[in-house]
């Protein structure tokens, strides 16, 4: 038995192109790895930031150099009018749904942040709330082209 045959072997290649739907998820998974970690640290008290990495023209050389700096992470859970904890997964400013007329999901208490937003994880991972993110995707106004830009 050679090495090779160890493997599992497939076509996969890094060009192959994403459907837009498969992208919304793979994000929405990533922001919600980080509200995980976001809860987390608030359960140890403590501030969890996020780096965030811009380049920008320096004054007195004129040349693009980066620049790095902390940002708060942005909670996606806040206290209800009853004291109730409540979570609403967000996809950039809009808020994603997640049933018939229903965007967000009782927590109860902090204690439990942790775990729904595991649940929320896997069930996003699991493909339950493909459609919410489809009509997302199809909401999506993409910008002008630029063949219609030298055209007009």
């Amino acid at each position: 038995m050679t090495l090779l045959e160890k493997l599992k072997l497939t076509d996969a290649s890094p060009r192959t192109p994403t459907t837009p739907l498969a992208r919304k998820r793979i994000k929405l998974l990533g922001k919600l790895d980080q509200q995980i970690q976001a809860a987390q640290a608030e359960a140890r008290d403590e501030e969890f930031v996020e780096e965030i990495r811009r380049w920008v023209n320096d004054d007195e050389t004129g040349q693009r150099k980066p620049i790095s700096f902390d940002r708060p992470v942005r909670k996606w859970w806040w206290q209800n009018q009853h004291g109730v904890w409540m979570i609403s997964l967000r996809d950039g400013n809009r808020i994603v749904p997640l049933g018939k007329n229903q965007s967000s999901v009782e927590v109860g208490s902090i204690d439990q942040m942790v775990q729904t937003l595991e649940t929320l994880r896997d069930a996003v991972a699991a493909g339950e709330l493909d459609p919410q993110l489809e009509t997302l995707v199809a909401q999506r106004k993409m910008p002008p082209s630029r063949k219609s830009k030298a055209a007009a």
